[in-house]
């Protein structure tokens, strides 16, 4: 069922990229440029000061990279930019192009399909979720979409979405 939720609640809301993605992705001469395998992500937010509320978070990720399994781990302001820092340690040493790759826009959706459902844990917080990511390299704009029951999970697929849109034309395996 996992597999099947971006297409059933695929929207062209200017993610284009991961709609393109999905067909490219089913040809047999499509060599994915990078596989990530693994993702932890260490979120921790504290409220201890009543003036301030402070976050760190660290990610690390496993990829999947010419055959062989590369780690990395980084920080950053929130989950999305950790793990988009952790994958770029891997990916940009193979990809430097990847580092004029810019994350502009990031839209956030509960899915509600039709009707509200009538379980309790599919509304609100347990209700799916669409992420919308936009992306850019100076030279053009391409969107992409995420769409499952975490919001991590569907951030991660924007993020490789976006990141695989740029080397879509690598053949370096």
């Amino acid at each position: 069922m996992q597999r099947n939720l971006k297409e059933i609640f695929f929207r062209l809301d200017g993610a284009w990229a991961s709609f393109e993605l999905m067909s490219i992705r089913k040809r047999e001469d499509y060599l994915k440029p990078f596989r990530v395998i693994r993702c932890k992500i260490d979120d921790q937010v504290a409220f201890d000061d009543r003036e301030e509320t402070t976050s760190r978070t660290e990610a690390s990720v496993v990829v999947d990279i010419f055959g062989a399994e590369e780690h990395a781990t980084a920080s950053g302001r929130g989950p999305v930019q950790a793990v988009d820092n952790a994958m770029r340690k891997v990916l940009e040493k193979h990809y430097p192009q990847l580092s004029e790759v810019q994350l502009v826009e990031f839209d956030v959706r509960l899915l509600h399909h039709g009707e509200l459902p009538e379980d309790e844990e599919d509304r609100g917080a347990g209700a799916l979720v669409r992420v919308l990511a936009i992306f850019t390299d100076s030279k053009e704009r391409w969107g992409t979409v995420g769409v499952a029951e975490d919001i991590l999970q569907a951030s991660l697929e924007c993020l490789i979405d976006g990141l695989e849109w740029k080397l879509r034309g690598e053949h370096k395996h």
